[in-house]
C-alpha cells in the first residue's frame, strides 16, 4: 500500500531529463512506487474496505498492494474501491485459489504450526489463465489500469509452498520441487498474456512472487524448508523467468534486534541479486517491516521510526541506484506487530515509511 504524500509516481519528467538519466542507467527516485500492504481486504465487510481504504487516502497514501484472493469478486472490489480513491496498484495473485488447482487437490498439512500450503507442483495453468483472464476483464469494465501484478507470495518458503519439507529433519522431494517451478514459471507465462491480451493491462509490469529473506539456520530451527532468494530466483531464471518479468519480487524482514550495522547487512544481503549490477532485472520489495509488539495506546513508535528511517535509507539509495523500482510497507492495519495503522491513526513509523524518496 503506498504511503507516500506526493504521487513522485505520476510527476512528468522533462524529456531531455528523462532521456539523460535512461542513459546512465539510473532509476529516478520519482518513478519509483512507494506503498503500504493491505492483503486479503476483500475479506472484509464492504463499509470495513471503504474505512480502510479512505484512512489511507487521507493519510498520503499514493501505491498499495492488494491481493485478488478466493472469493474473487470481493477482491475485485476493494481494487475498485482503491482505484477510485486514486491509489495506484500492486495486485498479488494469491496461490492459494483453488481454482487453480485439479478438484480433489489438497494442501499439505502443516498441523497447526504454519500455513497448509497448496504445492506448486499442482498448480493447473489452465484453470489459473480462467480466473486470470475474467478478472483482467472485470477490471477492464470498471475502468482499472494496474501499475504491476505479482503471481504468488513467498514460494521459495515451505509456509507458502507445499513442494517445500516441512518438520524437523525432513527432506523435500527435488524432483517435486523442480515440477513445481517448471509450473510457476508457466503461470508466470500465463500471466504475460493475459496481460498483453487487457484493454488497460497491457503497460501492467509483471513481478516475480514476493520471496522469503527468512534465515535458513532460523528455517531449519522451527522446521520449515527455505531456499535463498538468490538461489530460487537463479532457477527460475535457467526456466526462463527474465523473457516474462519486468522485475523480481523479494521482502526485506531484518529484524528491530541488534546493531544497526547488523540490521544494513540483513537487508544488503536481502537484495544482493538484483540488477541492475547483476545481470537479470532490479528488484520490487513487495514486502519489508519492523516490528512493534506493544498493544498500548497510545502507541510508543519512536524506537521504530528510528529503524523504519534506516532502512528507508538504504532503500532509497538502491532507488536512486536502479536496483529497487518499489518498496511496499507491510503493513497498514492488520493484527499483526508491523502495522502502523494504530490507535486510530497513522504512527510515527508509518510516517516515516510514507515519506517521499529523497532527493
Amino acid at each position: 500500500m503506498s504511503r507516500r504524500r506526493p504521487n513522485r509516481s505520476a510527476r512528468v519528467i522533462p524529456t531531455v531529463m528523462a532521456g539523460m538519466i535512461g542513459w546512465l542507467g539510473v532509476v529516478p527516485a520519482d518513478a519509483a512506487e512507494i506503498g503500504f500492504n493491505r492483503v486479503n481486504l476483500g475479506w472484509a465487510k464492504p463499509a470495513e474496505r471503504s474505512r480502510v481504504i479512505d484512512a489511507m487516502k487521507r493519510s498520503g497514501v499514493v501505491s498499495v498492494r492488494l491481493s485478488l484472493s478466493a472469493p474473487v469478486d470481493p477482491s475485485l472490489d476493494a481494487v475498485r474501491l482503491a482505484h477510485e480513491a486514486g491509489l495506484r496498484i500492486l495486485l498479488e495473485i494469491s496461490l492459494s485459489n483453488r481454482a487453480f488447482y485439479p478438484e480433489a487437490t489438497e494442501r499439505r498439512s502443516a498441523e497447526g504450526k504454519s500455513f497448509d500450503a497448496y504445492r506448486l507442483s499442482d498448480l493447473d495453468p489452465e484453470g489459473y489463465r480462467k480466473v486470470i483472464r475474467d478478472a483482467l476483464a472485470k477490471l477492464d469494465d470498471i475502468g482499472v489500469r494496474l501499475v504491476a501484478v505479482e503471481p504468488g507470495n513467498e514460494i521459495n518458503w515451505a509456509g507458502y509452498n507445499g513442494d517445500l519439507a516441512f518438520g524437523a529433519g525432513k527432506a523435500s522431494d527435488p524432483a517435486k520441487v523442480a515440477l513445481g517451478l517448471d509450473r510457476y514459471v508457466d503461470i508466470v507465462r500465463v500471466t504475460r498474456e493475459e496481460l498483453d491480451t487487457s484493454k488497460l493491462n497491457r503497460e501492467a509490469k509483471l513481478i516475480s512472487a514476493g520471496l522469503s529473506d527468512m534465515p535458513v539456520p532460523f528455517s531449519r530451527r522451527i522446521g520449515l524448508e527455505i531456499v535463498p532468494a538468490a538461489d530460487w530466483t537463479a532457477r527460475m531464471q535457467e526456466r526462463g523467468l527474465d523473457k516474462l518479468v519486468d522485475a523480481y519480487g523479494i521482502h526485506v524482514y531484518p529484524g528491530g534486534t541488534g546493531t544497526k550495522t547488523r540490521r544494513e547487512a540483513l537487508v544488503r544481503e536481502a537484495l544482493s541479486f538484483c540488477g541492475p549490477e547483476a545481470a537479470g532485472k532490479p528488484c520490487w520489495i513487495t514486502e519489508w517491516g519492523v516490528a512493534n509488539t506493544s498493544p498500548a495506546c497510545p502507541i510508543e513508535d519512536d524506537k521504530r521510526a528510528a529503524q523504519v528511517n534506516q532502512l528507508r535509507s538504504i532503500i532509497d539509495a538502491d532507488i536512486e541506484t536502479g536496483r529497487v523500482e518499489a518498496a511496499y510497507y507491510f503493513d497498514w492495519d492488520s493484527e499483526t506487530p508491523y502495522s502502523v495503522w494504530r490507535c486510530g491513526g497513522l504512527s510515527s513509523a508509518g510516517r516515516a515509511a510514507v515519506r517521499p524518496v529523497a532527493d
